[in-house]
């Protein structure tokens, strides 16, 4: 891929409005759409091999799709039990290692919960889990960053504090900042334009360049006391909103990927992109 100069935007999964069903068919279909970046959903299982992945990563690299994936939900780092840990190793190795051969840069897990332990022994079941898939990820020398994803609900280990400090411990780690979930969790406020460069100051303080290559997910939510409930097309309540958002990225030059998890996955990846790309034009 080109090296990322300003913000790519992208479905997570095939466009509904896609002829085709499979990941190849919605890699032309978003360039098609004039997006320029997907992500492959692997939420229920990886069923890709190396060859079809391969045929996909040459396809998305002729049309300039950046590629990333979304590993199975059925994970959870913060289990000690064995089987269930092991599963869970297996599926984020699994997507990483189809990711890598279509040329994806990053995988998206959700870490797990915290059940009865506290929020300490959580976090450190969750690193040995990682640091574990990631040795089997270099000894096998596949290149994939693991995309440690905030969560919606307060009951989930992987708050916006935890996945930055995993980042900061585990080579291979590094955030995906799902926005909705920081306002369902009450991680972080996002209403105005100066609410998103804190948040965007927080990440560089702690982790530097990475709002250089940021990863993140952006739709809007609804939610309780206890957290995320479903995802929201943009415009239905601006929790959060999106036009700020836009503004401050192109205004302050970042570079990164943003998916939408939408209800109308592609129509609301457009509708970022065309804002953000009339706030570049504003910006001259």
């Amino acid at each position: 891929m080109t090296e990322e100069k300003q913000v790519r935007f992208g479905p997570a999964g095939i466009p509904a409005q896609c002829k085709g069903t499979g990941t190849l068919d919605g890699v032309k279909c978003c360039a098609e759409l004039g997006l320029t970046a997907m992500e492959m959903e692997f939420v229920r299982g990886v069923r890709m091999k190396e060859p079809q992945a391969t045929a996909i990563g040459i396809e998305a690299k002729k049309l300039d799709i950046s590629l990333s994936s979304h590993a199975p939900y059925y994970i959870n780092l913060c289990s000690t039990d064995e089987v269930k840990a092991a599963n869970s190793r297996r599926h984020i190795y699994e997507a990483a290692k189809a990711t890598f051969h279509a040329g994806g840069r990053i995988t998206v897990f959700h870490s797990g919960y915290y059940q009865d332990f506290t929020k300490e022994e959580a976090y450190k079941i969750a690193k040995k889990n990682l640091l574990e898939t990631e040795e089997k990820l270099k000894q096998e020398n596949i290149k994939c960053v693991l995309g440690a994803e905030t969560v919606g609900k307060k009951s989930q280990f992987g708050g916006l504090l935890e996945v930055i400090k995993l980042a900061q411990e585990i080579e291979t780690v590094q955030p995906v900042i799902d926005f909705s979930h920081l306002v369902a969790r009450a991680d972080f406020p996002l209403k105005t334009e100066a609410d998103f460069k804190k948040l965007f100051d927080l990440l560089e303080k702690e982790l530097g360049d990475y709002v250089k290559h940021f990863h993140g997910h952006f739709q809007e939510v609804n939610y309780s006391d206890k957290g995320e409930l479903n995802h929201l097309k943009l415009g239905t309540k601006d929790e959060p909103p999106y036009k700020p958002f836009m503004k401050m990225l192109a205004d302050n030059g970042y570079s990164g990927t943003i998916i939408s998890e939408s209800p109308i996955i592609e129509e609301d990846a457009i509708k970022m992109k065309q804002e953000y790309e009339k706030q570049l034009k504003n910006k001259k």
